[in-house]
C-alpha cells in the first residue's frame, strides 16, 4: 500500500518534471532568439529617419525564411515579437526608462533596442493543477549601439 502511493506521488513530480523542464527550454530558445534580434537590431540604430524601422525588420527577420530561429526545439515559428527603444541614460552607458518607447518620433539619439518574444508553452501534466492547453513563456534582450559595434546590456 505505502510502495503504491509513493510511487503515485513520485510519477507525479516526475509529470510536473517535464512540464516545466520543457517551459526551461522554450525560454531558452527564446532567449538566444532575443538576444540575437536585439544586437542585429542595434546594428541598425544609426540616428537616421528610418533606423528604428530598420531595426524593427532586421530583428523580425531571424524568425522568418529558410534559416528561422524557432522554438519547440526548432519546430515552431516565433510570431509574438515586439520592439522597443530607448536614449542613453546621461552617460551613464545604460537605457534612460523614461524614454523607452516602440515607435519613436525623432530616431536620433536612440542606441537601444529591447526586443521581446513569447510563446505558448503546450501544458501535459500541468493541466491536473491548472485547466489550460498552455502557459505564456517570455524573455526580453536589451542591447546597445556603439560606435562601430552593439553589446547585450540586459
Amino acid at each position: 500500500m505505502i510502495t503504491c502511493v509513493a510511487l503515485t506521488i513520485l510519477l507525479a513530480f516526475a509529470a510536473l518534471g517535464i512540464d516545466i523542464a520543457r517551459m526551461y527550454v522554450i525560454q531558452s530558445e527564446l532567449q538566444a532568439f532575443t538576444d540575437a534580434a536585439a544586437l542585429r537590431g542595434a546594428l541598425e540604430l544609426d540616428g537616421g529617419a528610418e533606423a528604428c524601422r530598420r531595426a524593427r525588420d532586421s530583428a523580425a527577420a531571424l524568425a522568418s525564411g529558410p534559416r528561422a530561429m524557432k522554438w519547440d526545439l526548432g519546430t515552431k515559428s516565433i510570431s509574438d515579437i515586439s520592439a522597443s527603444f530607448a536614449r542613453e541614460s546621461g552617460a551613464s552607458g545604460i537605457p534612460d526608462a523614461s524614454t523607452w518607447t516602440a515607435v519613436p518620433h525623432d530616431p536620433a539619439g536612440y542606441r537601444f533596442v529591447r526586443v521581446e518574444a513569447s510563446a505558448p508553452a503546450p501544458l501535459v501534466f500541468l493541466r491536473i493543477f491548472e485547466p489550460r492547453d498552455s502557459s505564456k513563456v517570455a524573455a526580453a534582450s536589451v542591447a546597445a549601439k556603439l560606435r562601430d559595434t552593439a553589446r547585450l546590456v540586459e
